[in-house]
C-alpha cells in the first residue's frame, strides 16, 4: 500500500531575508531572557554558558536536516515527527529558508504513572542556507512519515523542455535508464 504523501503547511516566500531574521532574533531574546532567568535562579556567576544552553534546550529543538544538490535542485530533508504537517512554516528566500512550528507534548491525567519521557514542548526552527541561489517559484514542500521534504530549482538553471516532433519522422520510443540503486 503506498502511503500518502502531503503537502506540508504554510510556504511564504520573501523579497529579502528582514522578516527571517527577526524570527531569529525573535527566538534569540526568548533564549537570553530565559538563561538570565537560570542564572538568577542560580544565584552566582560563572555557569553562563550551561545557562545559555539549557535555556536553548527548553525553547527550541533543531531537527536534523539534509542538504543534496542533484540534477539543478536542491532537496532538503528534516526529521520531525510528532508534529501536525498543516502546522509547519516555511519561509523562503532565494538564499535560505526557515522551517518553524511548535511540538507540543502532554500527559493526560489518566495516561497513569510516566517513569520515563525525553518528549518536549518546544519551538521546532531551523535556518538553512544555500550554496547557490534557488527559484522560490519551484519550491515544494511535503510532509510524509515524520520527514519534511522540500525541494527547489536551481535559480540559474535552463530545464529543458521536451524534444519536439519533426514532421515526417517517426519518434522511438525511450529507454528508461536502469536503476543503480544499491550499487555501491
Amino acid at each position: 500500500m503506498k502511503r500518502q504523501t502531503k503537502s506540508a503547511g504554510k510556504l511564504v516566500v520573501l523579497e529579502n531575508n528582514d522578516s527571517i531574521s527577526a524570527e531569529a532574533e525573535e527566538i534569540q531574546k526568548r533564549i537570553r531572557d530565559r538563561a538570565y532567568e537560570l542564572s538568577l535562579m542560580r544565584g552566582h556567576s560563572g555557569r553562563e554558558i550551561d545557562d545559555w544552553l539549557s535555556a536553548e534546550s527548553e525553547i527550541i529543538s533543531v531537527p536534523p536536516a539534509e542538504l543534496v544538490e542533484k540534477d539543478g535542485t536542491f532537496q532538503v530533508q528534516l526529521a520531525i515527527a510528532g508534529i501536525n504537517a498543516d502546522d509547519v512554516h516555511v519561509m523562503a528566500t532565494s538564499d535560505q529558508i526557515l522551517i518553524k512550528c511548535e511540538l507540543s507534548h502532554h500527559h493526560d491525567s489518566g495516561s497513569g504513572i510516566v517513569h520515563v519521557c525525553d518528549f518536549k514542548s518546544a519551538t521546532v526552527f531551523r535556518t538553512i542556507h544555500f550554496p547557490e541561489p534557488i527559484n522560490v517559484g519551484t519550491m515544494n514542500v511535503e510532509f510524509q512519515d515524520g520527514i519534511l521534504r522540500i525541494t527547489a530549482g536551481k535559480e540559474n538553471v535552463q530545464w529543458e523542455s521536451p524534444p519536439k516532433k519533426q514532421p515526417g519522422r517517426k519518434s522511438t520510443p525511450q529507454k528508461s535508464p536502469r536503476s543503480t540503486r544499491g550499487a555501491a
